[in-house]
């Protein structure tokens, strides 16, 4: 969970549902979880409420960072940085979803 990799999950679970679940309205269901998940997973991170348990980097540095050595820290810019890219999720599920339609 971090906003360099979320993205690119997202789209690669929106395909594998439109290619492996055949109803719609399951598929719909499907995704709205998915997102729904990453979004509050992501979200929680982000306000330091959830400990990012793999490295010693808190959870808002986790989201920035991906782990980089970018040194980005959370600060009001980066929370309207962080407001846009969570409502971007359902759009990166939607472009999964479409990708591969004819």
């Amino acid at each position: 969970m971090s906003f360099l990799l979320d993205p690119p999950a997202l789209v690669g679970i929106g395909v594998l549902l439109d290619r492996y679940v055949g109803s719609p309205v399951r598929r719909a269901r499907l995704a709205a979880g998915v997102v729904i998940a990453f979004l509050t997973a992501s979200t929680l991170l982000y306000l330091d409420v959830l400990p990012w348990w793999f490295t010693d980097e808190d959870g808002p540095e986790w989201m920035l960072n991906s782990g980089l050595d970018t040194e980005v820290t959370r600060q009001p810019g980066t929370d309207v940085l962080a407001v846009v890219m969570f409502a971007a999720y359902p759009l990166w599920m939607k472009l999964g979803l479409e990708l591969c339609r004819d």
